[in-house]
């Protein structure tokens, strides 16, 4: 199955945006599919999200930003929701753990600060009459900022 750029893209973004807005560095290691983490004698076992996992989230984040954007909500709350709905779903499902990043944790912030990268890239593409153009060029700065690390 040949990998779309958009979904290089989607990964890249949450890595590096997780780096790049925490001032964290990190190391990463592609072993396991599941990470065990044990608490107080339990054992619980997730599943890091898969691309498709990534993929869906994405989607629905994008779908509630463009919604709610056509009923007037303020573009602010807006995307902050559907980030927040996005980080989520990623750390109460997942763990935090996203296959393509490997066995490391990411915290909520870190998966919050991606998950507004990418959906604010799927809304400019879906809904550009929907985002602010001052959100679309700070948008446009910060993948640039991205490309130049990477």
């Amino acid at each position: 199955m040949k990998k779309a750029p958009r979904k290089k893209i989607l990964a890249i973004s949450i890595f590096v945006a997780s780096i790049l807005l925490s001032s964290c560095s990190s190391s990463i290691k592609s072993e396991s599919n599941t990470t065990k983490i044990s608490s107080d004698k339990k054992e619980i076992n997730f599943v890091p999200a898969s691309d498709e996992d990534i993929f869906l989230y994405r989607q629905i984040g994008i779908s509630y930003l463009c919604m709610a954007r056509q009923i007037e909500v303020e573009f602010p709350k807006a995307i902050s929701l559907a980030a927040k709905n996005y980080a989520l779903l990623i750390s109460s499902r997942h763990g935090g753990f996203i296959k393509e990043v490997g066995k490391e944790r990411l915290p909520e912030k870190n998966i919050y600060n991606g998950a507004i990268l990418q959906i604010l890239d799927g809304a400019i593409k879906n809904c550009p009459d929907m985002v602010p153009e001052e959100d679309k060029n700070k948008f446009l700065k910060t993948v640039e900022k991205i490309k130049n690390k990477g």
